[in-house]
């Protein structure tokens, strides 16, 4: 889940980030994404057909140059990479577009929540991570022992959180069922058995750069739910 000015998603051309200029879209992708682009295909369509749904929402968001890519991969998950302070990659494996089934609203959220993570500035300095994440006793300890005080994991929970919550705006924004981010949810819940509550599942989710921790899952009811009685 942009290269332009007034608002539309570059999906399936030329990757036209200055730090990149010298190289192909074809060696940019490769790079990043670690597997070739499909331009055709079922996976394909699928992802056209969400971006097509999407455009109109995201023309009110002018000054981004967000491109995507899917590509043939075996890897159940979507990556997004900044190639600019406005500018970004969306990677996204065909596996996962499968793994989402016939369902588009589903795949939908993920590619929302991508284009969240490609949306959200804050994100994408240490010290707008560092504004955001809640202070930790370990970040203070840190702090008091001459480093930064700065807590990564800390500050990559607050940037998913920020990217579910710009997601489910795009896509009910865009007439999905809200509730069907709770069906991405389960689905990776279930591939990835994130489904232990309290310290256990904070642990167990310290690996993985999607976690579905208790505090997350807890976040995106609290969003659906304001969905709900809107």
């Amino acid at each position: 889940m942009k290269i332009l000015y007034c608002a539309s998603v570059l999906f399936f051309v030329a990757l036209p980030v200055s730090s990149q200029s010298k190289l192909t879209r074809a060696e940019v992708i490769d790079h990043f994404c670690h597997a070739h682009e499909v331009t055709s295909g079922p996976e394909f369509e699928r992802i056209a057909s969400i971006r097509e749904r999407l455009a109109p929402i995201l023309a009110r968001v002018p000054g981004y140059e967000i491109n995507v890519a899917v590509v043939d991969s075996n890897i159940i998950n979507a990556s997004t990479f900044p190639l600019g302070q406005r500018a970004a990659l969306i990677c996204i494996p065909t596996a996962i577009v499968r793994f989402m089934g016939d369902g588009e609203g589903e795949m939908a959220f993920v590619f929302a929540h991508e284009l969240g993570h490609a949306l959200d500035d804050t994100c994408k300095s240490n010290a707008g991570r560092a504004q955001i994440a809640p202070p930790t006793i370990s970040g203070e300890l840190n702090r008091l022992l001459g480093g930064s005080g700065r807590n990564p994991l800390a500050e990559q929970r607050a940037c998913e959180n920020r990217a579910d919550e710009i997601g489910v705006v795009i896509f009910t924004a865009a007439g999905y069922d809200p509730f069907d981010a709770a069906g991405a949810f389960g689905r990776l819940e279930m591939l990835t058995g994130d489904t232990s509550t309290g310290i256990v599942g904070r642990l167990a989710a310290m690996g993985s750069d999607h976690p579905m921790t208790p505090d997350r899952i807890r976040h995106m009811r609290a969003m659906l739910f304001r969905q709900l009685q809107r």
